[in-house]
């Protein structure tokens, strides 16, 4: 038995005020509730409001009916508990990492073997090394420039889009940039912790490490574009 656009609308409603807050996980919680209140109706032969009620503590939300008067069982049966959605969405958190990490080392080589990225890389090895002939700092400070550039790019890019600020999987996807963006600094202090009264240091261990850094750096704003290109498509479908 399918259910109408006016139940549909009531568990959307239902599920943000659960505090189902990311639109993504709130569109495929809706998916699973619907198709299960509609099995509940059709093989149970229930009302929309008891298969509704059945799920919502299928979902592993609690609901204790003792002294709840029986017209009011339902409202307070779907409200009184969202543990079991909680539980949903740190699961999701888990398999979204996981799927943004092996899509991440997937399209890793592809990339990094693009012609768009080599002149990248030829680029920023020219202003690295003219920075270098003022002095060795300037070199370095080029190559960390090009890794704070990329990981605050990830940050701002549709920044002030409703759906980036409200989707779990965009906000995954920039979780690690302040991260990031001070690794540099921190392998800076304890280079010099290091070599601390050395007479020469070997600065090019910094300038390899520095290297890898960005190419890894400026992989993951790819890979993060490709993610914000995906879930703003899907949002304008959602809204349409």
């Amino acid at each position: 038995m399918n259910i109408t656009k006016e139940e549909i609308k009531f568990i959307d409603n239902y599920l943000i005020k659960n505090e189902v807050k990311h639109w993504d996980v709130r569109l495929e919680l809706l998916d699973h509730i619907v198709s299960a209140v509609e099995d509940k109706m059709t093989e149970d032969g229930i009302s929309f409001n008891e298969a509704l009620l059945e799920v919502h503590q299928g979902f592993g939300n609690q609901f204790i009916e003792f002294s709840i008067p029986k017209g009011k069982i339902f409202e307070n049966g779907l409200y009184q508990s969202n543990i079991g959605f909680k539980k949903f969405t740190r699961k999701k958190q888990k398999e979204i990492r996981r799927k943004h990490w092996k899509a991440y080392w997937r399209t890793f080589l592809p990339f990094v073997f693009s012609f768009r990225f080599l002149v990248e890389i030829l680029v920023l090895g020219v202003f690295t090394f003219l920075s270098y002939q003022f002095s060795v700092k300037s070199g370095l400070l080029t190559l960390v420039m090009g890794v704070i550039i990329s990981e605050f790019i990830k940050l701002i890019y549709g920044g002030f889009e409703k759906f980036k600020k409200k989707s779990l999987n965009m906000q995954l996807a920039v979780a690690s940039s302040l991260l990031i963006t001070q690794i540099p600094f921190w392998i800076m202090m304890l280079f010099n912790s290091q070599y601390e009264g050395a007479e020469t240091k070997p600065y090019y261990i910094l300038f390899i490490i520095f290297f890898m850094l960005f190419v890894f750096s400026r992989h993951g704003l790819n890979h993060y574009l490709s993610i914000y290109k995906t879930y703003k498509t899907r949002f304008t479908l959602l809204m349409s």
